[in-house]
């Protein structure tokens, strides 16, 4: 979803950080790799429309205060912290 262009480029760089997200909610990427996921038709993304599109992004919360585009935080309220759900789900346990 962060490759589609159909997304608005702040929600393209929330994907990002979902999709690429350590257990501690941290995306951490190479030099200009964020604005190669971003771009169009092989070209990446110039560093200003990057930078534009990660802080458009903490405007609407999306990301933590603390991110940037070698690494997207996510915020508390979006992620679980470092340990899985409590119980294991138990999806069609009936079946």
């Amino acid at each position: 979803m962060a490759q589609n262009h159909g997304h608005p480029l702040a929600y393209r760089v929330h994907f990002a950080a979902i999709g690429w997200a350590d257990r501690h909610g941290h995306a951490a990427f190479e030099p200009g790799r964020l604005a190669a996921l971003l771009g169009q038709d092989g070209k990446r993304l110039s560093d200003q429309s990057t930078r534009n599109a990660v802080v458009r992004a903490k405007d609407l919360h999306l990301i933590s205060p603390r991110s940037g585009a070698a690494c997207l935080v996510l915020p508390a309220h979006l992620f679980q912290k470092a340990k899985g759900a409590p119980v294991p789900c138990r999806v069609h346990q009936d079946r």
